[in-house]
């Protein structure tokens, strides 16, 4: 696939069809472009013998041909795959040739085992997936599937079960009451699913649960909105169990945060019922929120299918943003060359592993991307664009890091009390802090972004570390070795000795 191709990925589930425009990158990544989402409700339009009727496919069809012409504007190949409710239509192969006839798209309709395997790709793309096996949980309208896999390996074992937020609101809730016996019912009918699918996940050892997808969002934010957390990236069996009866409170007398779309309302319940019984099966105490789910996986396992799949996703990521955002490919290059210098000597002092490298780099590469909206407060600028955009391969963790560094490689500098490390592991700033430290440093002595890079030798004395420069790079550079003295406390600071610079004897 070409650089700068547009893919559209179409996930066609029971309650809504989302769909993602992305820009193929160099180096395997890719960032979306666009998205557009229907509630086509195709759970809703079911006959008593178990075929999608006229007015679900009046929806599906309509909703097809907006996609196809924002697809179309951007020249993008479309991938239309469709979920449970197709293929549990007996008129599932009917439905998809009239797609074909009348909007000359094809129309994939997955198993659930592929389903799961494009689920696990989407949770990959955001680079979560690490070589301990991982739970990914996927609650959709129709369908729920439970995924074990690892980076080398990839599915370790999939179940796709049918229920789904919506197909279990319209069985055991289709009448808006909440009774005591239709709340046991369905959490009877869940718990029955996952117990016989348990053992198969036994083998496993587990290191880290993800929930995707819409209803697992909603629910984070509800519950977060109920206790008053400011985290909603997180949910935790314990919480599940005593928000029930807050969210069906909530649920009758409409009083759902705002930012909960209606549609998703009606199957909120069903679907918190679901992931309790899961969890519980599972043994699963707590999960973290992933943004990515099937469609991107979709376009991530296109990428795959042309070899150029990013096998380091962080340094792709940043490289293709660097890019995209036309920046100073040879300042890049000369900070980047002065900071592994930094890293080097100081990474097992300051306790740094080859994770924080990898931050370091991408760093270096979009320390600069704030000047694209202004000269001033670039770092700022920086910032905020850093941890509004989707970096596909960075997990949000990661994005939070590198935004906070970009913010603090000049001007102010950093405290673990600033807003910027909100929500972060102690851990995670202390390394955010000392690496923010080498980007400023690093930055500095390139300050007139000409000539070589500033390419230290750097000593340790008892009292002391000296950086020894080169004697004619010295004599050049003494604004960048001027700005270097400017900015070094920071650094000072973290390893507890005082820096001097000097030349090399000639």
């Amino acid at each position: 696939m070409n650089t700068g191709k547009h893919i559209a990925a179409v996930d066609m589930g029971t309650n809504s069809f989302h769909m993602i425009i992305a820009k193929a990158e160099a180096h395997g990544a890719f960032h979306i472009v666009d998205r557009m989402k229907h509630w086509v409700k195709l759970g809703d339009g079911v006959d008593k013998r178990g075929r999608l009727n006229e007015e679900a496919i009046a929806r599906m069809l309509e909703s097809l041909k907006f996609f196809k012409q924002l697809a179309e504007s951007y020249n993008a190949e479309i991938h239309c795959i469709a979920t449970s409710a197709m293929r549990d239509a007996p008129n599932r192969n009917a439905i998809a040739k009239r797609i074909r006839r009348e909007l000359d798209l094809v129309v994939e309709i997955i198993n659930g085992e592929e389903e799961a395997r494009l689920v696990f790709q989407g949770v990959r793309s955001e680079g979560y997936i690490r070589e301990e096996p991982a739970y990914i949980i996927d609650i959709g309208g129709g369908s729920t599937e439970v995924i074990v896999g690892n980076n080398t390996d990839g599915v370790l074992a999939a179940e796709s079960l049918d229920m789904g937020a919506r197909r279990y609101s319209r069985k055991f809730f289709s009448t808006g009451n909440y009774t005591a016996l239709q709340v046991k019912k369905c959490r009877a009918a869940a718990a029955s699913k996952i117990q016989a699918v348990a053992s198969d996940f036994k083998p496993f050892d587990v290191h880290a649960v993800y929930g995707t997808s819409g209803t697992i969002r909603s629910l984070a934010e509800v519950v977060a909105s109920f206790y008053g957390h400011e985290d909603n990236t997180h949910l935790t069996l314990r919480d599940l169990k005593q928000a029930l009866p807050k969210l069906i409170d909530a649920v009758k007398n409409n009083t759902l945060p705002s930012s909960i779309e209606p549609e998703r309302q009606a199957t909120l319940v069903a679907g918190c019922m679901i992931l309790k019984e899961v969890m519980r099966a599972l043994h699963i105490k707590s999960l973290r929120i992933c943004p990515s789910a099937l469609r991107e996986g979709i376009i991530y396992d296109r990428i795959a299918s042309t070899g150029r799949l990013p096998s380091r996703p962080i340094k792709a990521a940043s490289k293709a943003m660097a890019k995209r955002f036309n920046l100073n490919r040879i300042q890049i290059k000369r900070v980047t060359q002065t900071a592994e210098i930094i890293f080097k000597a100081y990474a097992k002092h300051l306790d740094l592993n080859e994770e924080a490298y990898r931050l370091l780099i991408a760093a270096c590469q979009l320390h600069e991307i704030g000047l694209t909206m202004s000269h001033k407060k670039i770092h700022l600028h920086g910032s905020y664009i850093i941890g509004n955009s989707n970096l596909t391969g960075i997990t949000q963790r990661q994005q939070q890091m590198l935004a906070a560094m970009v913010r603090f490689h000049r001007k102010t500098s950093p405290n673990n009390k600033h807003l910027a490390f909100k929500g972060m592991r102690s851990k995670d700033t202390r390394v955010t802090i000392a690496l923010a430290a080498i980007l400023r440093l690093a930055a500095a002595l390139n300050r007139t972004k000409s000539g070589d890079a500033a390419q230290p030798e750097i000593i340790e004395k008892k009292n002391k570390w000296l950086w020894l420069f080169d004697a004619q790079w010295f004599d050049e550079h003494d604004v960048c070795i001027w700005n270097g003295e400017q900015e070094k406390r920071p650094f000072v600071k973290l390893i507890g000795k005082a820096i001097q610079f000097k030349q090399k004897d000639s």
